[in-house]
């Protein structure tokens, strides 16, 4: 048997064969290598991306983006960042270059022309590839990582929950580790832009604007000053809003028992506070010591320069509203019909008004009013 194989081995029928089947082989292997240069072509990925951009369709150039895992591409941010850059281009026709690769990075220039001025400007699109399963194709993704920060950590106490420009954070989008009685977020990579960082609970909130870029960037929030969540700070600051707009009705009108006003609070030594706060608040529109002010009527009262502030007091349990502002006014007398004499008196009022909020069953309660004046009369 082993003759007959060496006979057969030696034979030139058995060359010929092996011959082919190489032939074969590498025939096959550069089909299949065709075939996957042919099928993996970052090019189509580009093209969809910019076709995006110049129609500004901002949602489809984000759906095109590489988002790996410890990722976070602040989806309304970079809209908002495209629709910019979106204004810096003006695109009558483009030329679509092959694509390059220079340190590891693959990336293909759109060079853009703006027929008027002759002028042509480059649109560079970074390229980024990934396998999925045991796939030989990959898929190509844009990759944005020239305008992502890189190796982000946020601390925030381990009974909160991160939020980022209001949206909520969770293990997906983010590395979290436990360290004693906080977690630190961890972020490969994420978009660079002012976000509003929040360590926030059912109850308060610690917030920090931050503007995120670069590299190493570590946030901690554990010692920020407590204020209200999202949820306390839109109810209380359209309740003071509110509170401020009655109160000021009342004093314009005269009418420090008004019944909508005096609503806004639960108990009586609250009404009554305000009842007197209203008083004291007239005599600076209508000067007690000016002749006939019984007949001074408001002419023109506006709030102006509002900012309002949120302290949560955690020992007490309560909120703490600081509005301040001020406004000018002017009061005068009807025209006279004997002499066409009008009395008038005008100033400007810097003012601090401060609520405090009690949270009972979801419900806010006033228990306090205070109110600071400074009135600036106008000679």
């Amino acid at each position: 048997m082993k003759k007959v194989f060496r006979k057969i081995k030696k034979s030139r029928l058995f060359s010929l064969v092996c011959i082919l089947a190489f032939i074969g082989v590498c025939m096959g292997t550069g089909s299949l290598i065709a075939y996957i240069q042919h099928e993996s072509n970052p090019t189509d990925i580009v093209v969809t991306y910019f076709r995006a951009f110049v129609q500004q369709n901002y949602e489809k150039m984000y759906e095109c983006l590489y988002q790996d895992e410890g990722y976070y591409i602040d989806k309304k941010m970079y809209m908002e960042y495209m629709k910019n850059l979106r204004k810096n281009y003006t695109i009558d026709s483009y030329n679509i270059k092959k694509p390059v690769e220079k340190d590891g990075r693959k990336s293909i220039t759109i060079n853009c022309k703006n027929d008027q001025t002759k002028k042509n400007k480059n649109f560079v699109v970074y390229i980024e590839s990934k396998h999925h399963g045991i796939s030989i194709i990959p898929d190509y993704y844009v990759d944005i990582a020239d305008i992502m920060a890189k190796d982000v950590h946020i601390t925030i106490p381990k009974s909160d929950r991160l939020e980022l420009n209001g949206v909520l954070i969770d293990h997906k989008m983010a590395g979290v580790e436990e360290k004693g009685n906080n977690n630190i977020y961890y972020f490969e990579r994420i978009l660079n832009g002012k976000y509003k960082v929040s360590a926030t609970n059912s109850v308060y909130a610690r917030n920090q604007v931050q503007n995120i870029s670069g590299e190493k960037v570590s946030i901690d929030l554990t010692k920020q000053r407590l204020t209200a969540n999202d949820k306390y700070a839109k109810i209380i600051t359209d309740n003071g809003k509110k509170v401020m707009n009655l109160f000021y009705k009342a004093v314009r009108n005269r009418d420090k028992n008004n019944k909508q006003l005096l609503s806004m609070f639960a108990s009586k030594k609250v009404k009554n506070n305000v009842t007197k706060l209203v008083e004291d608040s007239e005599d600076i529109i209508f000067w007690p010591e000016k002749r006939n002010v019984d007949k001074f009527k408001v002419l023109d009262m506006k709030i102006r320069d509002l900012k309002t502030d949120i302290h949560y007091d955690e020992k007490n349990k309560n909120y703490i509203l600081k509005c301040t502002y001020r406004y000018k006014y002017v009061s005068a007398t009807d025209t006279s019909l004997a002499n066409s004499y009008v009395d008038r008196i005008s100033g400007m009022c810097s003012s601090k008004l401060i609520l405090n909020y009690k949270a009972e069953k979801d419900k806010l309660i006033i228990q306090k009013v205070q109110l600071t004046n400074k009135n600036n009369k106008s000679k």
